[in-house]
């Protein structure tokens, strides 16, 4: 598992630009999926992303994740839930 802070900006092809020290990528969906497939190809497969520090409104770049980003990384199937007696 890893995190990335994220301002996923507009432009699709904004080329992963670190900011503010390293703390946050600045990029685009290209970008982004660019990174997300580096992490899978070794081994990452769960990944947090926190859109705090975007200069966007959220509801705008989760939309976008929804629609465009998250479609290319289907979930991991969980396990099976335990039975339990109440």
């Amino acid at each position: 598992m890893t995190n990335e802070w994220i301002d996923l900006v507009e432009d699709p092809d904004y080329p992963r630009t670190p900011i503010r020290g390293g703390y946050i990528l600045r990029t685009g969906r290209k970008g982004l999926i660019e990174l997300l497939k580096e992490w899978q190809a070794v081994g990452v497969n769960h990944a947090a992303l926190g859109i705090q520090f975007s200069s966007r409104p959220p509801a705008d770049v989760i939309k976008e994740l929804a629609e465009e980003v998250l479609p290319l990384f289907p979930s991991h199937e969980g396990p099976n839930p335990l039975h339990t007696k109440w």
